[in-house]
């Protein structure tokens, strides 16, 4: 039994139906712009504006709350350990030796922001991106072929080998092997039969992936690479790159020129 794990999530949305290469620049673009902005408002609109991009690709509830779930209490911690550590201006509150600044508290909120607007672009790419597609948009944008198969056999094949150690463990506990006690190693030495079954499973797998390889020729010299659905720049792809790139274009020039968002709290800098 096997057990593949998949972020795709099937549809028919617009975002579905981009050409990944645009998704890519998306991803990119957004990252950099995050980077850059250091605003606690314009990072607030950016994942509202995240959360309506999910919404108009029909991104199920189920994974917007996995993002939540999984990000929240890492961006909690960044602003806590911002705001007790690094105490900048005027003290809002003061409770013994810790010291709550308000300047403090506006940068901890742009981490804490910052690391779940990221999380969302990332994964709005992920949920409407197959995996043969992301990885042809690699390979289309120079990315060598043999890259770009080690690339999907990871995607394919980590999760299944994550799957298959579940169920390795499950059935060895149920047969009365016990790793819950003994300090690290103690317990390290007890999944010793854990370990010795996925060795012997990934060995079995690998030797199966390279024989279907060598079946259908892969690695033949003179042989062309050929894809049973191709990708292809259409108007709407070229639209949205133009608007990206302008945006992209825009909003550095605004920051670096005049400083817009380059402040906690206030849009431009003072003066």
């Amino acid at each position: 039994m096997s057990i593949s794990v998949n972020l795709y999530t099937p549809g028919q949305s617009w975002l579905h139906q981009t050409d990944p290469r645009v998704k890519l620049l998306f991803v990119a673009a957004s990252i950099f712009l995050l980077i850059l902005f250091k605003n606690v408002w314009l990072l607030l609109a950016a994942l509202l504006l995240l959360h309506l991009l999910h919404w108009s690709a029909g991104t199920p509830l189920a994974n917007i709350r996995f993002i939540w779930k999984t990000l929240l209490p890492v961006a909690l911690l960044m602003l806590l350990l911002r705001v007790l550590f690094y105490p900048v201006g005027e003290p809002l509150l003061t409770v013994w030796v810790v010291r709550v600044t308000t300047v403090a508290l506006a940068q901890g909120l742009v981490l804490a922001l910052r690391i779940l607007t990221m999380a969302l672009v990332v994964f709005a790419w992920l949920y409407t991106t197959t995996q043969p597609d992301l990885v042809q948009s690699f390979v289309r944008l120079g990315m060598p072929h043999a890259w770009g198969l080690v690339l999907a056999l990871a995607l394919r094949y980590i999760p299944t080998f994550q799957g298959t150690f579940t169920l390795i463990a499950e059935a060895q506990q149920a047969r009365g092997l016990n790793v819950s006690h003994g300090s690290g190693f103690q317990r390290v030495r007890q999944m010793m039969p854990i370990f010795v079954a996925m060795i012997i499973s990934s060995l079995r797998a690998s030797g199966q992936l390279a024989l279907a390889l060598e079946a259908r020729g892969y690695g033949r010299r003179g042989a062309g690479r050929t894809t049973l659905h191709g990708l292809r720049f259409r108007g709407r792809d070229w639209l949205l790159t133009a608007v990206l790139l302008s945006l992209l274009l825009i909003l550095t020039y605004l920051n670096l020129r005049y400083g817009f968002g380059s402040q906690p709290l206030l849009l431009y800098p003072p003066g």
